[in-house]
């Protein structure tokens, strides 16, 4: 039987877990407050342990806690977005260079499935399913590497880009990068890793090009004139 410390530990990594798919979803957005009484009521337990799984989230970059306010999702800066995207630039290529010799049959099947999976969905109004799905096909290569910390640290990098995509993305909704999926799986299934690997490369740039900070810009220069306008001299 487990003790208290340990149960209430498995508890705060649950908490956290739902917190962190209700964000990759884009159930939870950028700036919402993650209430300790309504987690604490929800879960069965006390306030202490939400705040172990709020503690859990922060460390992971995925909320921010404001002395005296509470703990919010976290809204990441544009410079702090242009570095997850650089960041997932470095982890995707690693993933690719270090694919050969770990792909199989058991392997192309499972990312064909994948791809199925994510045409049914795109091609449906579920925006909620294509963003739950939007990182599948990428963490299935990371995790057939075999390196447990390269697919930790893409998984993160992809659920911190969730928020960037719902502050930044020009469009809402969730990109589809099926065309690019199925161009890589065939290159792999090819044994054509450089060519798989010059895929993955453009597919980055695709999805990169649907982020823009023009619009915040745009709204700290409009602040800028607020401030200049009521601080002017008469």
């Amino acid at each position: 039987m487990k003790d208290d410390a340990t149960q209430n530990d498995d508890i705060s990594e649950v908490i956290c877990a739902t917190l962190r798919a209700a964000i990759f979803e884009g159930a939870l957005k950028p700036g919402d407050k993650l209430k300790e009484d309504i987690l604490a009521k929800h879960f069965g337990t006390s306030r202490t342990v939400v705040r172990g799984a709020l503690s859990m989230l922060a460390q992971q970059n995925l909320a921010e806690r404001r002395r005296n306010h509470g703990t919010f999702v976290a809204t990441p800066s544009p410079a702090e977005a242009q570095n997850l995207l650089a960041t997932r630039r470095v982890l995707e290529m690693a993933v690719m260079a270090a694919l050969p010799g770990h792909l199989g049959k058991p392997e192309f099947g499972k990312l064909a499935s994948t791809i199925e999976t994510e045409t049914r969905v795109h091609s449906g109004t579920d925006a909620v399913a294509k963003k739950r799905i939007a990182g599948d096909f990428h963490n299935l290569l990371a995790g057939f590497t075999g390196n447990d910390v390269l697919r930790a640290m893409l998984e993160n990098v992809l659920t911190r880009l969730s928020l960037v995509n719902a502050l930044y993305e020009k469009s809402a909704g969730c990109s589809c990068g099926t065309t690019f999926h199925e161009q890589i799986l065939a290159h792999l299934e090819g044994g054509d890793f450089e060519a798989a690997a010059t895929s993955m490369a453009v597919h980055l740039d695709d999805m990169e090009s649907a982020i823009t900070f023009d619009k915040a810009a745009a709204e700290t220069d409009e602040f800028l004139a607020i401030l200049q306008r009521m601080t002017e001299t008469p």
